[in-house]
């Protein structure tokens, strides 16, 4: 009887030790298993997002914007300067007839002129503040 006692006090002796190494084992397999699961995810997250990818994409997608707004606007220019060379065509025979629109509309004018006056003085002070 002796041994039977000794052998179930060793068994469960043993089985008091084995709890806690296979809590600890099971517990470092559940980390290992979570820590694998983390890096696959990241890398499935990585995989979807590809961001250097993206990045470029969208690079690409802005440089088409600004060359197809730069050619539009240089069609605009040209289009104007074209207009403004037929104004300054017009621009002799209307500096003839200047001082009779100054009197035809003397509130105009002097707003004009005040305006002209006011932006070079404008000028002015920037340039001195610049300095």
């Amino acid at each position: 009887m002796t041994s039977t006692k000794s052998t179930a006090h060793s068994t469960a002796s043993n089985a008091a030790h084995r709890d806690p190494r296979s809590e600890s084992e099971t517990l470092r397999e559940d980390l290992e298993y979570t820590r694998q699961h983390l890096a696959d995810t990241v890398q499935e997250l990585t995989r979807r997002l590809n961001v250097p990818h993206r990045m470029k994409e969208t690079a690409a997608n802005a440089g088409h914007k600004v060359t197809g707004a730069a050619g539009y606007t240089g069609e605009r220019m040209r289009g104007a300067a074209g207009q403004t060379g037929q104004m300054m065509k017009q621009v002799p025979g209307a500096v003839k007839n200047l001082p009779a629109t100054g009197k035809q509309h003397p509130k105009v004018t002097a707003a004009v002129g005040g305006a002209a006056l006011l932006g070079a003085g404008a000028m002015a002070w920037m340039a001195r503040r610049r300095k």
